[in-house]
């Protein structure tokens, strides 16, 4: 029966494996250290302000989570228009098939329906998802 290799999860572990004691090995242990830190703040790439106004506007449309609810939600966004609302969305073209909106970092964006189609299919996962969990 063959033995599993071992796993080696700490730079303690790893020192059994690397060169005899020298310039080589603290080296190598050093960049493992800044491997261990740089890993733990990583987080991977968070949602921007479009797929956050997708997701908001596909929790108040409620299921099935269409796209056509979805663009009926953007419209109404878009159409209200006072002092105390400001939506990001400021037209949906349905014949060009595009959306305007104005988003924080990048300004004025013309936002294909493809694009739109992208957020959706997230946006319902992370609800299958938060709906799995409160189960």
């Amino acid at each position: 029966m063959s033995k599993s290799p071992p796993f080696i999860t700490t730079t303690g572990g790893a020192a059994e494996y690397l060169p005899p004691a020298g310039q080589a090995r603290d080296d190598l242990l050093a960049l493992v250290r800044i491997g261990l830190d740089f890993r733990a703040q990583w987080h991977g790439k968070r949602p921007g302000a479009l797929a956050a106004l997708v997701l908001d506007c596909v929790k108040r449309a409620g299921p099935p989570y269409s796209f056509a609810q979805l663009l009926d939600e953007l419209e109404t966004d878009a159409a209200q228009v006072g002092a105390d609302v400001c939506s990001p969305c400021d037209s949906v073209n349905r014949v060009r098939e595009l959306v305007v909106f104005h988003l924080p970092r990048r300004g004025r964006v013309e936002v294909p329906f493809a694009t739109l189609r992208r957020h959706l299919t997230t946006a319902k996962i992370i609800l299958k998802s938060e709906n799995s969990h409160d189960r």
